[in-house]
């Protein structure tokens, strides 16, 4: 009985192992936030860089990878996607093979011919020919609006008496949801990586960060200048003036490191919440792919924005050190 039950924990272990995505084996393996980006010694530092940029450098590169992958897949059934897309044309615009096989060598086809194909397909899809769109775009605001709830009214009744237009209208409908759907996710990816932005904004605006990194740079200037055989008094002024940056870079690190921390906290909290919605961009994006090319998205493509965004913190943690510029193990 004991040797059954580990068989089955063993084998609800090995699922549950085979069903994590590259984002959660990822998320799983960031260092955690050092607990103090200032008293530590320069070691610390660049171990700590170090262990977080092996990490990135072997996202990036997976991060590489898928997307040569997806874009080899789009390649290699690039006739998949010809013919999806013109199976959409006949479909939306009810052309025959004779108008397709037409559009595919558009380059010999006069500009009366194109013309006699434009109209054709407005007439298929809105009831209408390319002379009267100019003649609306020419329309008054009242005239406009007037016409358009003509329109609307006959296409109401075409769509009744002609089933043809109806499908033709509703796999129009479909497409433009789906499109739809892939620019709301996008919005709000915008919005979430606008968010993490603004966090990290709102420290290297602050105008006392220039101010203190010159009073750095000029003491450090001074006392270069003054490098050689000096006097009692020099000596004395460059005691004074290396006193003053090791204070000043002390003081930088201690006002800009806790508001970095704090932004780092925040950034990693807004990654993990927001999961679902890179997943979801990922998931539509691929829906969008297959309804206008005709071609699955490989798999791994749909975690490309749960990725990058991981790869986005691992840049900016590793950075967690950044504003510290006094080593004492460096006198």
């Amino acid at each position: 009985m004991k040797r059954i039950l580990f068989i089955i924990l063993a084998a609800s272990l090995v699922l549950n192992g085979a069903a994590q995505t590259r984002a959660q084996v990822y998320m799983k393996r960031i260092p955690a936030l050092p607990k103090d980006s200032c008293n530590v010694t320069r070691a610390s530092v660049e171990n700590f860089v170090s262990g977080v940029s092996a990490i990135r450098d072997e996202l990036e590169n997976e991060i590489e990878g898928i997307r040569e992958s997806v874009e080899s897949n789009m390649e290699s059934n690039a006739d998949v996607a010809e013919e999806n897309v013109m199976k959409q044309m006949s479909q939306m615009y009810g052309i025959s093979q004779a108008d397709i096989d037409k559009m595919k060598n558009a380059k010999n086809m006069s500009e009366a011919d194109k013309q006699a194909l434009a109209n054709k397909m407005l007439s298929q899809q809105a009831n209408m020919t390319m002379d009267e769109v100019k003649n609306l775009s020419k329309m008054s605001e009242a005239g406009k609006q007037a016409y358009t709830e003509a329109y609307a009214t006959e296409a109401m009744a075409n769509a009744k008496n002609n089933p043809g237009q109806a499908a033709r209208n509703n796999y129009a409908g479909n497409l433009y949801k789906t499109n739809v759907s892939q620019q709301a996710a996008l919005s709000k990816i915008n919005e979430i990586n606008s968010r993490i932005a603004g966090l990290y904004s709102s420290i290297q605006n602050d105008p006392e960060m220039k101010k203190m990194l010159d009073r750095i740079q000029a003491w450090n200037s001074k006392l270069t200048s003054m490098m050689g055989i000096v006097s009692d008094r020099e000596a004395r002024v460059m005691d004074s003036l290396s006193l003053k940056i090791k204070n000043e870079q002390i003081a930088y690190c201690n006002r800009f490191t806790p508001q970095y921390r704090a932004a780092l906290r925040k950034h990693i909290q807004i990654v993990r919440v927001s999961m679902p919605d890179f997943r979801n961009f990922g998931e539509i994006s691929a829906e969008t792919t297959k309804a206008q090319t005709g071609i699955e998205m490989p798999v791994e493509g749909k975690e490309l924005a749960s990725l990058e965004a991981i790869a986005e913190y691992l840049k900016a943690l590793q950075g967690a050190y950044r504003y510290k510029l006094y080593y004492s193990e460096d006198n």
